[in-house]
């Protein structure tokens, strides 16, 4: 009997030792999350936020700070909002701001006072990693004695992303917003050699009037080449694109920035809505014997360029409808420029080198005789008057035909 006593005594002492252990455990995590200075309502460093859904916290004592993590992904832009005293719907109480880090150790914000107005223009950043970021929020005090981490109060807090490179399809309207100063926006284009492209945006410099943003938009090609370095540039492209040509099969990246006025103001600095879209057409055309080409050029600095095969000792006509003197339905003041291929290696490759030279050719076409066997690149552009006017500097439709004379 003694033996069986004994027994259940060491039984019981054994039991209550264990609670004891997982009691100090459970103290132990406590204390550890109360060192760290995270709240049990707003954030622990496991607080994962979900995309889109407003987080509701609350700082209920001086020294308080919450702490959230979000999973990001590299080339994906992220947008936090918050909803606090500062800027919200007037249901929160906190003088709220937030600081942010990468798991890689990048600071993408460091100062609370950067980041606390962000309700309507959210805080954005695009990820250069794939990886974790914390957001830590804390609020702030006013006085003398106050300043961050010191106040109580409640706060709401989410975030948003969207890739940081869209691709464009061609001929279609990709309506679009930029939601945040600093934001910029990206597209992409895979682009073939020897072909013109045009960008256009409708927005408030130039647009249909329903657009807000003063949006403007850089080009660079993926071999480095620099297409459009400025955003002042390319910003009314409604009625007139941005035109280039490519030298090199590839893709090109657009940027586009909202422009703010004012002293404190500049590129990448403002919001709004806008729409962009691209268009496209070969360099090189070539013209059928007799036919009428009709054409149009669109923008400002646009050529349009066409091919002929000649053979050595015959010769050509080359005929134009134009402004200058046509049947009457064409806006363009146009002129050519007349010269051999690279390729076909001609002792004397140019045959007319000024636009001027050929832009009355509807009853007197511009005739030649080849010098030798090849090809042959005719250029048309079209002529703007005034002091800043000059040749590629003008738009409007012509046409354009040859003909064989022997």
């Amino acid at each position: 009997m003694k033996h069986r006593s004994f027994n259940k005594v060491r039984a019981f002492c054994v039991l209550i030792f264990g609670l004891v252990l997982i009691s100090c455990d459970t103290v132990s995590d406590e204390s550890e999350t109360s060192a760290k200075g995270e709240s049990s309502s707003g954030g622990t460093s496991k607080n994962y936020l979900s995309e889109s859904v407003w987080t509701d916290g609350k700082f209920s004592k001086d020294g308080q700070i919450d702490t959230y993590r979000i999973s990001v992904n590299k080339g994906v832009r992220y947008f936090i909002y918050m909803n606090n005293a500062y800027d919200g719907d007037r249901t929160k109480t906190a003088q709220s701001g937030l600081k942010i880090t990468h798991g890689d150790g990048t600071i993408i914000c460091s100062s609370y006072n950067n980041a606390k107005n962000l309700y309507s223009k959210p805080y954005t950043f695009s990820a250069s990693s794939t990886g974790t970021i914390t957001i830590t929020v804390a609020s702030y005090k006013d006085g003398y004695y106050g300043g961050w981490e010191q106040n109580t109060g409640t706060y709401a807090i989410k975030y948003t992303s969207r890739p940081e490179c869209d691709k464009l399809f061609e001929g279609v309207w990709q309506d679009d917003i930029i939601i945040a100063e600093g934001q910029t926006n990206k597209y992409s284009i895979n682009v073939i050699n020897e072909t013109r492209y045009f960008i256009y945006m409708n927005n408030a410099y130039d647009g249909d009037g329903i657009k807000t943003a003063q949006s403007g938009l850089k080009i660079t090609h993926g071999d480095g080449t620099i297409i459009c370095g400025s955003y002042g540039s390319a910003e009314s492209l409604y009625a007139k694109p941005y035109t280039f040509t490519v030298s090199s099969t590839g893709t090109i990246t657009i940027t586009v920035a909202s422009y703010k006025d004012g002293y404190y103001g500049g590129w990448e600095q403002n919001t709004g809505t806008y729409a962009i879209k691209y268009t496209s057409r070969p360099e090189y055309i070539a013209l059928s014997e007799g036919v009428w080409q009709d054409d149009i050029i669109i923008a400002e600095g646009q050529t349009n360029k066409y091919s002929i095969n000649v053979t050595a000792g015959r010769q050509y006509s080359i005929y134009l409808n134009n402004v200058y003197e046509g049947d009457g339905t064409k806006t363009a003041q146009t002129g050519l420029r007349i010269l051999y291929g690279q390729n076909s290696h001609s002792d004397n490759p140019i045959i007319c080198n000024n636009y001027s030279n050929a832009k009355s050719l509807y009853s007197k076409p511009y005739t030649f005789t080849a010098p030798s066997t090849g090809s042959i690149t005719i250029t048309a552009a079209s002529y703007k008057d005034g002091y800043y006017g000059g040749w590629e500097q003008n738009t409007g439709t012509y046409a354009i035909k040859y003909t064989k004379n022997n």
